[in-house]
């Protein structure tokens, strides 16, 4: 059995190679630390988009023409609405980002709207000071996937590891559990050859309505069948809530404990024991 793996946002500065090896290795000190030290590591790569993220002046060398994406590029009016629906899930109830006064924020960014400024310092009451902003590059991130020529672009380069031509269980974290789940379900895509088996989403914001709504999917999240569904939801992370078991009823949530300084981190997902419990019976014949 081969592990595919989908990374999530802020994987710019990286590589291929380099994801593959960090996920392997947090892999590898799950399934030892809760099945033992000659526990057998699955093989496990990384298909890796996060390139088309960097602006022109971080990637020497890009082709003319490619969508390459730019956080400093103003809102257009459809990100801005976007944005503000996705906001307004984490305004404490009864508060009006209107009333509140920008200037607390301290943005510092040049093309940020004032009702998207008004909303980030409303989430900032809920979720903690100066955590809207970071929520704020994982949204435009989140919607340009969704909506801009970027996305074909992604599913491009995923599509070679999620169509390998062998038993293979998918791992999608953060952005790359919204990209799995949309491959998966597109007519002109699939699943591709036999041998998919289990699709494990980790940090997932596929309960979001507004991600949900540009895939289609108002309705509840399925996949095609004779694929098992997995979801790990840690305490702490904001992007994933409280998991996807409201809108997805097939799937099987699992609450987990990451820490409280980086609960969203794909690394301190993947040497959870449920992660590591399945890949087991999964790779058992």
């Amino acid at each position: 059995m081969h592990i595919v793996g989908i990374h999530g946002i802020w994987q710019g500065n990286t590589n291929a190679r380099k994801l593959s090896a960090d996920w392997a290795g947090a892999l590898a000190k799950g399934l030892r630390t809760h099945h033992g030290p000659a526990c057998p590591v699955p093989p496990l790569t990384v298909a890796y988009y996060g390139n088309l993220f960097r602006t022109p002046s971080q990637r020497l060398g890009a082709e003319d023409g490619s969508p390459l994406v730019d956080d400093a590029e103003p809102f257009t009016d459809q990100e801005q609405a976007f944005v503000l629906d996705t906001l307004a899930l984490y305004t404490p109830p009864g508060l009006d980002p209107d009333q509140l006064e920008t200037e607390t924020l301290g943005l510092g960014i040049p093309y940020t709207p004032r009702p998207i400024a008004q909303a980030l310092a409303a989430a900032d009451r809920k979720i903690g000071r100066d955590t809207g902003r970071h929520l704020l590059r994982f949204i435009r991130q989140v919607y340009r996937y969704l909506h801009h020529d970027i996305g074909e672009r992604i599913r491009d380069e995923v599509l070679t590891e999620l169509h390998r031509p062998e038993p293979r269980l998918v791992i999608a974290h953060s952005l790359g559990s919204v990209i799995a789940f949309d491959m998966l379900t597109r007519d002109d895509i699939g699943p591709g050859p036999d041998g998919l088996t289990t699709l494990v989403t980790c940090g997932s914001p596929l309960a979001w309505p507004t991600i949900r709504h540009s895939l289609g999917q108002d309705g509840s999240l399925h996949l095609p069948d004779g694929i098992d569904w997995m979801n790990l939801h840690a305490a702490g992370d904001i992007v994933a809530q409280s998991g996807l078991a409201a809108v997805a009823p097939a799937v099987r949530d699992e609450l987990v404990h990451n820490g409280i300084g980086e609960p969203h981190a794909a690394l301190r997902y993947l040497d959870k024991r449920p992660l590591a419990d399945l890949i087991v019976k999964a790779s058992t014949p």
